[in-house]
């Protein structure tokens, strides 16, 4: 059976529905986004989230069965509503039959204003290499190492750090003690691209990455050709993630890479990069129990 396309039509919700069951402990509590690509359309995609359709939850996705997955190859919603189930229905506007959508959830929740449980940081590489994205993760993760052994609060404040390759580049996740109230996020993670009287971690890590590479950095959520920026922007409440095991990414239209938490030995293997843009959905169905070992720490 094709896992995309299980009976002959696309459905993205057969392979979310395999790696949902390791990620109920990740995504508990969080709720569930969508990102649709829509060929041939003026606007290339769409987004479902809690505040148009309704909250969607990890849990959900134990709805999801083979008569169900029948149903959505060749009826429209309105025929079959009858025979579905309210978290069905919901799920099926979420992730619509036959086009490719990836899996997303809010970071810290839906809304504005709500704690910091988690940070999360994206490495955006624009038009650089996926080699030069690794190359500041690495360099970043030596950074808090140091940081965690120097600065007792941030040792304090962060329970573990996890890395995650996004089928394309790569995110970092400093999970925290416990959650912080809103205004951490603008005193220790937000980017600032004037001087400050007190730098964030995130100012401090992009002034240290630029003295190290060859090429530029910045920080920020602008994407900026020829540089690899280091955006912490989708870490408040009310911000979307990619999830970080089995989520689809789409370029043209189409799959080009699957995302999977990494570990520690994995991000120094020579030709690393290579080897996770050749990885598919299949492979990560299969080695899903193991990769999800990793979801709370690359260690």
């Amino acid at each position: 059976m094709n896992l995309l396309k299980p009976y002959g039509e696309i459905d993205v919700l057969n392979l979310y529905s395999k790696i949902a069951p390791y990620l109920m402990d990740f995504l508990k509590g969080r709720e569930i986004a969508s990102k649709t690509w829509i060929p041939k359309s003026k606007i290339p995609y769409f987004l479902n989230r809690a505040g148009k359709l309704g909250e969607l939850w990890i849990e959900d996705f134990q709805q999801i069965n083979e008569e169900f997955l029948r149903l959505r190859v060749k009826h429209h919603l309105s025929e079959v509503r009858n025979m579905l189930s309210e978290r069905q229905i919901l799920l099926w506007r979420y992730f619509v039959p036959r086009k490719y959508s990836e899996f997303f959830y809010a970071t810290n929740g839906e809304g504005e204003g709500k704690p910091i449980g988690r940070i999360f940081i994206d490495i955006d590489r624009t038009n650089l290499s996926a080699e030069k994205s690794l190359e500041v993760v690495r360099l970043l993760l030596e950074m808090m190492e140091t940081q965690k052994e120097e600065d007792d609060e941030f040792h304090e404040l962060v329970k573990s750090v996890a890395v995650y390759w996004t089928g394309s580049s790569f995110h970092i996740y400093l999970f925290l003690t416990s959650p912080q109230p809103p205004e951490f996020y603008a005193e220790k993670v937000q980017f600032h691209s004037r001087g400050v009287l007190f730098k964030s971690w995130t100012d401090l890590w992009v002034e240290r990455v630029k003295n190290k590479v060859d090429f530029k950095v910045s920080g920020g959520h602008e994407k900026k050709k020829d540089h690899i920026v280091i955006d912490p922007s989708q870490t408040p409440s009310g911000k979307l993630a990619r999830v970080p095991l089995g989520c689809l990414h789409i370029r043209n239209f189409e799959p080009d890479g699957v995302s999977l938490p990494l570990s520690e030995g994995m991000l120094y293997e020579d030709g690393i990069v290579e080897w996770l843009k050749s990885v598919t959905p299949e492979y990560v169905v299969k080695h899903a129990r193991k990769l999800a070992k990793h979801l709370w720490s690359y260690i």
